[in-house]
């Protein structure tokens, strides 16, 4: 039982620098723990719901500024590291108060060569790519107290640290390991891992075989990266556990999305960052299915060094930015000639469209008149015709008898009253076309002023625009030779 549970608790506390299968991680850096630049300590805590706490805080602004308020301080540790990048300390901490400091030393390779945690110790040394580590775990002396009824968080005790575990690994000239091969101190195999990599040096797959249990027990793990080298999905299938887990990461290459499926369900967990000006995070909050969880908090320094890269950075980038004031003078003329020749062809356009329109209404008017005058001809030729036929009938009508003066007579009224008829309704069709032109006319104009009015619009929003990208581009300028003067 011993053993499994030193298994379990070294595996828990190198989580964050090692893979899962393996129990002793001999590379223990900042770059392992995701840190960007010349990071000298880390303080990160972890805060979790207080029992008031409201889940839509996290939508509130001022959320963030206030964590420590809002929420309570649980575990966390505080990690420091050497100019190399490894890590030298880590000091455990919770509700705020230190706890066991883990002590690290390396050998002439940058590999580690002693390791003093809390319930255990390690020791490595190296002969070319195989490394022998041995593993001692702690022992507690109570002086023959009453274990049963002392309270052990409290009564003070000695420690000793006799042989638990060997461990022999077979590394690549980088430093990473190919195969670890564990041992009781019976001799007898406690576990074996296997590892292979990709170009990137990235860990691709792991093969575990565990003995612990008295059966073989086999475990596999599988990594898949994207084009930009970010982790985005591994598979774990053993025994006890088939779990896959998918990655979404922002450009940083920080997780922000993190799905996990299980058999009996799926969790979907999303994180929310803050970061500082070395583009690492300080601040991270994590959801589970939507609903908040914790939140962790960094406190980031760095040493000298990288402060000064940083600086020296953002200062060549100054530069390299600094606007040439003749060529923001000229641009702005340019913008300012180009607006009045804008201006000058609107003007123009306008009075082409007003002289077109006065011209069509000219034709109209010509147009109008010429029909006018042909309807009076036809008008008078008309009655001319209907004259002569009256002529005609008058004289047919002497040498007619009575009756067929009678039947003519008859004849004339009814087509007069057709005549009449067919005027009435010839008469409401010029009603009904004219009434129609008029309100074609209407809509027309209706639809050219909608027309005028929107361009108007279009024209004004577009000017206001232009004015605002100027007066934004000329605040920059004025930032960016600020920020040079500053600099320089």
């Amino acid at each position: 039982m011993k053993r499994l549970l030193l298994f379990a608790f070294i595996a828990f506390c190198t989580a964050s620098t090692a893979n899962a299968q393996d129990i002793v991680n001999l590379r223990m850096d900042r770059q392992q723990m995701g840190l960007r630049g010349l990071v000298a300590s880390m303080d990160e805590d972890i805060m979790l719901r207080k029992d008031y706490f409201r889940e839509d805080w996290p939508e509130r602004k001022w959320f963030v500024k206030d964590l420590r308020n809002i929420l309570r301080e649980d575990d966390g540790r505080i990690v420091t590291f050497n100019q190399a990048g490894r890590m030298t300390s880590i000091t455990y901490t919770h509700q705020g108060k230190a706890g066991k400091k883990t002590e690290c030393s390396y050998a002439s390779n940058g590999l580690l060569s002693s390791f003093l945690g809390e319930g255990y110790k390690v020791e490595a040394k190296y002969n070319g790519n195989m490394a022998d580590i041995n593993v001692f775990a702690e022992t507690k002396d109570y002086k023959a107290l009453n274990l049963a009824k002392a309270d052990l968080n409290t009564t003070p005790y000695s420690n000793s640290y006799p042989f638990d575990l060997k461990c022999r690994q077979e590394l690549t000239d980088d430093g990473l390991v190919l195969k670890s091969s564990y041992y009781f101190v019976d001799s007898i195999p406690a576990k074996v891992c296997e590892y292979n990599y990709n170009h990137l040096n990235q860990l691709t797959s792991e093969r575990a075989i565990d003995f612990t249990s008295g059966d073989k027990e086999v475990s596999t793990v599988r990594y898949t990266y994207d084009n930009r080298g970010f982790l985005v999905k591994k598979v774990v299938h053993s025994k006890a556990l088939d779990e896959t887990t998918t990655y979404e990461n922002n450009e940083l290459g920080d997780c922000t999305k993190m799905t996990v499926e299980r058999p009996y369900g799926t969790v979907v967990y999303t994180f929310d960052y803050e970061y500082d000006t070395m583009d690492n995070w300080v601040v991270r909050l994590q959801f589970e299915d939507g609903i908040f969880d914790n939140a962790a908090l960094r406190t980031l320094t760095y040493h000298k060094a990288a402060k000064e890269a940083k600086q020296k950075e953002k200062k060549e980038k100054a530069v390299k930015e600094k606007p040439d004031k003749e060529a923001v003078a000229a641009e702005k003329q340019a913008d300012k000639e180009r607006a009045a020749a804008d201006k000058q062809a609107e003007k123009e356009r306008k009075a082409a469209e007003k002289q077109a329109e006065k011209e069509a209404k000219a034709r109209a008017k010509e147009e109008q008149k010429a029909q006018q005058a042909r309807d009076k001809e036809t008008k008078a030729r008309q009655r001319e015709e209907m004259k002569a036929q009256q002529e005609r009938a008058k004289e047919a009508e002497k040498n007619m008898s009575k009756e067929e003066r009678k039947a003519l007579q008859e004849r004339r009224k009814a087509e007069e009253r057709a005549a009449k008829e067919q005027a009435k309704l010839r008469k409401q069709a010029e009603k009904e076309r004219t009434a129609a032109e008029k309100r074609a006319e209407k809509e027309r104009k209706a639809v050219e002023k909608q027309a005028e009015k929107e361009r108007k619009a279009a024209e004004k929003q577009a000017e206001k625009e232009r004015k605002a990208a100027e007066k934004q581009a000329e605040k920059e300028r004025k930032a960016a030779e600020k920020a040079a003067k500053k600099n320089q």
